[in-house]
């Protein structure tokens, strides 16, 4: 290898990407507290961040559940973005009885809720309610 080579090799670095997990956990979970003050039932952390396969690059997935929406599906998810937190949160609002109904049809978000979800705020008894209507 001639010097040069060997020079432009060694000059070259490489830079690693780190998600502090604990951070971001302890921010969704601030974040879920001012939710569940606002009026939501619970959040629920869905997606890599719960089944512990991140990368530095992965966002928040979160369910929050509220009883009731004056606005469809799409319309509610700006209400609980949040530009503050180290991490993108990709949002998704349903309502108590939404997310009953889709565990009744065997919905995909569902089980990703019961086999994988961290519940960051209030109430348990939506995600055991979830699988007692998804299982049967």
């Amino acid at each position: 290898m001639s010097s040069t080579q060997r020079r432009s090799s060694d000059t070259v670095g490489i830079k690693l990407f780190r998600l502090d997990y604990d951070k971001v956990i302890s921010e969704l979970k601030s974040y879920a507290r001012r939710n569940v003050s606002s009026g939501a039932k619970a959040v629920i952390l869905i997606g890599s961040l719960a089944r512990g396969d991140y990368t530095a690059f992965s966002d928040a997935d979160v369910v929050i559940v509220v009883e009731r929406a004056s606005k469809g599906i799409v319309d509610r998810v700006s209400e609980y973005i949040d530009p503050s937190l180290s991490v993108d949160i990709e949002p998704r609002v349903y309502t108590v009885d939404e997310l009953r109904k889709m565990a009744l049809e065997k919905r995909r978000i569902v089980k990703k809720i019961i086999e994988h979800g961290k519940l960051l705020a209030v109430d348990e008894s939506i995600v055991e309610m979830l699988r007692k209507e998804y299982y049967g």
